[in-house]
C-alpha cells in the first residue's frame, strides 16, 4: 500500500523536525534556516544515510550535527567539480578514437551505413543504429543554431562526416555506438587503452554513470552504483559499486600530469572535511598506494 507524501513544512519547520524527531545538534537556528534555504532538506537529508542509529533509522547517532552533515554535502559537490574534467577527457578521448576507428575503415559518413555495425534491435525490435541516427536527426534540428551545424548545414548541404557528427553524440549515444560496432572495429579501439572490448565497454558505462550523476548534481558520496567496473585481479578486495573503483579506472585512462594534480586536489578535500567515511565510498586501507 502506498502512503500519502508528507505535508510541506516551513524552515522553520524543517529546523525544528530535525531536532525533535531526528535527533539532530543544531545550535544555530538562523544559520540552519539559511542552509536550508540554500540546500534543500531532502537533499541534505541523503548525507544523513550511515549517520542514524542501529536500533533506530529515524535518529542521528549521538553527536551528529546539521554542520557535519552540511560539510558532507560541500565535499560532495567539490569531489563532483574535481571529477568532472577527468571524465571529460576521457569521454573526449574515447570519442575521437572511435569516430577515427570508423572514418578510416568506413569512410566520412560511413556511419550511417547500418550494414557497416552489428545487426542489434532494442526490447521494442527496433534497429539501434537506427535509433541512433535518429538521435542524431533530432540533436542536429536542436542544435541548428551551433556553428558545427551551420557549417555542415550549409556548406555540405547538410551532410556531417563522422568527426563532425560525433561532436553532436552524448557520452550515452558514443557508448551506444561502440556497443553496436564491428567486433574488429571493437577490438581496434579497446587496444588503444590496453583493454578488450568487454572491459572497456563496461569501463565506459560506469563512467557514463558517474558523469551523469556529476553533470545533474547527484550525490557521489555514499552512493552505491549500477555499473561494475572490471578491473585487474589486484583489486579483487575492491567493492566495486562504490566510487572507488570509477578512480582507478580514471587513473589507467587519463595522463599523469592530470591524475596526481586531482589527486593532489582529492588530498585537500579530505583534510578539509575530516567527517568523511572513506569506507563510505569504497577507499581500502592501501588507497594511497593504489591511487
Amino acid at each position: 500500500m502506498s502512503r500519502p507524501v508528507n505535508e510541506a513544512k516551513t524552515y522553520q519547520e524543517q529546523v525544528d523536525n530535525l531536532i525533535n524527531n531526528h535527533g539532530l545538534i543544531i545550535s544555530d537556528r538562523n544559520r540552519a534556516i539559511m542552509i536550508l534555504s540554500n540546500v534543500s532538506y531532502y537533499r541534505l537529508s541523503a548525507y544523513g544515510i550511515g549517520l542514524k542509529q542501529a536500533d533506530n533509522h529515524e535518529l542521528y547517532v549521538p553527536g551528529i550535527t546539521l554542520d557535519h552533515i552540511y560539510h558532507l554535502y560541500q565535499f560532495d559537490s567539490k569531489l563532483r567539480n574535481i571529477l568532472l574534467p577527468l571524465i571529460e577527457a576521457v569521454e573526449i578521448s574515447f570519442r575521437t578514437k572511435l569516430a577515427y576507428q570508423l572514418a578510416v575503415t568506413y569512410g566520412a559518413e560511413g556511419y550511417t551505413n547500418a550494414e557497416n555495425f552489428k545487426d542489434k534491435t532494442d526490447r521494442n525490435g527496433v534497429s539501434l543504429h537506427q535509433n541512433m541516427m535518429e538521435k542524431l536527426a533530432a540533436e542536429i534540428r536542436h542544435q541548428d543554431n551551433l556553428p558545427l551545424v551551420k557549417h555542415h548545414n550549409t556548406q555540405y548541404d547538410g551532410h556531417f562526416p563522422i568527426w563532425a557528427a560525433s561532436e553532436l553524440f552524448s557520452f550515452g549515444m558514443i557508448c551506444s555506438l561502440y556497443s553496436i560496432c564491428k567486433n574488429t572495429d571493437r577490438k581496434s579501439v579497446s587496444k588503444e587503452y590496453h583493454a578488450n572490448p568487454q572491459r572497456l565497454y563496461g569501463w565506459m558505462l560506469a563512467l557514463l554513470e558517474l558523469r551523469n550523476m556529476c553533470a545533474h548534481y547527484n550525490r557521489i558520496y555514499n552512493m552505491l552504483y549500477k555499473q561494475m567496473p572490471a578491473l585487474d585481479a589486484q583489486y579483487a578486495s575492491v567493492n566495486g559499486n562504490r566510487l572507488f573503483p570509477r578512480l582507478v579506472v580514471l587513473k589507467g585512462l587519463v595522463d599523469n600530469d592530470m591524475w596526481h594534480a586531482f589527486l593532489e586536489n582529492l588530498k585537500v578535500l579530505l583534510k578539509e572535511y575530516s567527517e568523511v567515511n572513506l569506507g563510505f565510498m569504497g577507499f581500502p586501507s592501501d588507497w594511497e598506494e593504489i591511487l
